[in-house]
């Protein structure tokens, strides 16, 4: 019993994802929703860079990126982000993965 709860215990470390969560959402409206996907090459690392600039001119709050393939990529703000109106990702994934994350950006209620 203790071996099957040791790799149930490794196998939930070794799918830890790469998810980059900035900010609070709390009491923050979500402005905009984008899903982010960049197939795979065999033994390539992929780079992508999502921007987002508000059209409003809102502050942004928060930015949540969720990885939904569980993989090694690594995704990174470059610019903008908390405090701005714009926000550049750059997404690098793992070798032989894909990029596939879910966007969320969040203002304030006004």
């Amino acid at each position: 019993m203790r071996l099957i709860i040791l790799c149930i215990l490794v196998l939930c470390v070794l799918s830890e994802t790469k998810d980059l969560t900035v900010g609070t959402r709390v009491n923050n409206l979500l402005i905009n929703t984008e899903k982010l996907v960049v197939n795979s090459l065999p033994f390539i690392r992929r780079e992508k860079t999502y921007t987002y600039t508000d059209p409003k001119h809102r502050t942004i709050k928060a930015i949540i990126a969720r990885d939904l393939s569980r993989t090694e990529t690594e995704p990174t703000v470059t610019s903008g982000g908390v405090g701005e109106n714009h926000v550049t990702i750059k997404f690098k994934s793992g070798r032989g993965e894909q990029i596939n994350y879910l966007i969320l950006i969040f203002s304030n209620n006004s």
